[in-house]
């Protein structure tokens, strides 16, 4: 049976891929793989505030809640999505690696790895 760690340990596999990171809604952290170079606290304490505007301007635009969100950055790109109704994932990666698969295999597996947390 796969457990969380595997789970986690699988995506932090894909290419570009630095760290996945577990949190609660409340911005606290749950589990964490990559370097310990992340200050994982402080990153899990801002995903919220990402997931909650995206999905504020989805109902203000008349589009919903938030689903996946994909931000660029000056040297990677960060993606937050909602696991549960009191958990998010996010996943950092390198700057210049295509994450289409990444976004693929988050959306195909989310349900399942809901039931994991």
């Amino acid at each position: 049976m796969t457990d969380l760690r595997d789970v986690l340990e699988g995506l932090r596999r894909h290419p570009g891929v630095e760290h996945v990171v577990v949190l609660g809604r409340d911005g606290l952290l749950v589990h964490h793989v990559g370097a310990a170079t992340l200050d994982a606290d402080a990153v899990a304490a801002m995903v919220p505030q990402l997931v909650g505007a995206a999905t504020d301007v989805g109902r203000a635009a008349g589009y919903g809640s938030g689903r996946t969100v994909v931000v660029e950055l000056d040297r990677g790109v960060a993606i937050a999505l909602p696991l549960t109704g009191d958990t998010l994932l996010a996943v950092l990666l390198r700057a210049g690696v295509g994450f289409a698969p990444l976004l693929r295999e988050l959306r195909a597996h989310r349900d399942t790895w809901a039931a994991l947390v």
